[in-house]
């Protein structure tokens, strides 16, 4: 599979912002061990070098088209090519995500061709031009893995076949395709669980989501983050919620103490909806609502009252006039 020695080409160093968690390759190499090796680690992230995402091909009238991965790696062991795995990301069901794959694949193989028609021209090893490639000189697999994080269970076409009218007498004439579709939210929790990376994060949440207890997960969650700014990125891109976007800095801080962590996310969601309840409430004048949620924080948070309203930062007149209320309430008489 590739026996020819190569030179390992420099990973490429995107900037931060647009680096995308699975580039990194200890989160790529646990995916990929974890759902494609069975946990095996059969892919050792140090033989991880980042490939282009972008492959040219030429079209029947002579156009050049391009095909774009979200993230693609070479696999280079002791030298030699192994393989070169493709990562897709899909927030939803894609009628069409088999054909899809199939031209990522073929413009992989394609580049591959190339590649290797312009190293045997450096080695002054050009194969006949009819033949493009050496007798026995063979290309190396190419592996494509759908992530998909969506809540609904995918019911689009995985294989050629099933997204043709494809009569019986013309199968034995028409190869079949399938795509390696990973459904994260429908995960089980004992595979989930063998992730070693920030991954098994992800995945946790999105099953947690999935089942109605996103909360419930996010609060038991005490595994910190390895790559914070990237983490706090997918979640605002596969939720849509902008929270995780206006946070990202405030959970990199939280880093620095060792404190990037899920119920760590949680409490400031909690704090930013109590401050804008307390404000509405303050808008209306109505100060029930603020003693309100001051009692379900220290219910929530397992605090007493005096604690909740300290880290609500309410001033010693608020705090005076929530025992007032208290008072007032307890004898039945009316707060307002």
């Amino acid at each position: 599979m590739g026996n020819e020695k190569v030179n390992r080409p420099k990973a490429s160093k995107p900037d931060q912002t647009e680096k995308l968690l699975e580039d990194y390759n200890d989160v790529f190499a646990d995916i990929l061990n974890v759902l494609v090796c069975n946990d095996g680690q059969h892919i050792q992230e140090d033989d991880l070098v980042d490939s282009s995402t972008s492959s040219q091909y030429k079209t029947a009238d002579g156009s050049y088209h391009e095909k774009m991965r979200d993230v693609c790696k070479e696999d280079i062991r002791n030298g030699v090519r192994f393989a070169v795995w493709g990562l897709e990301n899909q927030t939803d069901i894609n009628r069409v995500m088999v054909a899809r794959c199939m031209g990522y694949d073929y413009a992989s193989y394609d580049r591959m061709i190339k590649q290797t028609q312009y190293e045997n021209k450096q080695n002054r090893n050009e194969a006949k031009f009819t033949e493009v490639l050496h007798k026995g000189q063979k290309l190396w697999p190419t592996v494509t893995i759908v992530l998909y994080f969506g809540m609904k269970k995918w019911d689009a076409p995985i294989t050629l076949w099933e997204l043709l009218d494809l009569p019986d007498w013309l199968k034995p004439f028409v190869p079949d395709y399938h795509i390696n579709l990973i459904q994260v939210a429908f995960l089980e929790e004992k595979t989930i669980n063998k992730f070693k990376s920030d991954f098994q994060t992800i995945a946790n949440f999105f099953r947690a989501k999935r089942l109605g207890k996103e909360k419930e997960m996010m609060y038991n969650e005490k595994r910190e983050w390895t790559h914070v700014s990237e983490m706090m990125e997918f979640f605002h891109t596969f939720t849509g919620d902008r929270r995780y976007r206006e946070y990202k800095e405030y959970m990199v801080e939280e880093s620095k103490k060792g404190e990037a962590k899920m119920c760590t996310l949680l409490d400031a969601f909690e704090k930013e909806g109590i401050e804008k309840g307390i404000e509405k409430g303050i808008e209306k004048g109505i100060k029930e609502g603020q003693y309100m949620i001051a009692e379900r924080y220290s219910k929530t948070h397992n605090v007493n009252i005096e604690t909740s309203m300290t880290q609500l930062d309410f001033s010693d007149e608020e705090k005076a006039g929530y025992y007032e209320w208290k008072a007032k309430k307890e004898k039945g008489e009316k707060t307002a």
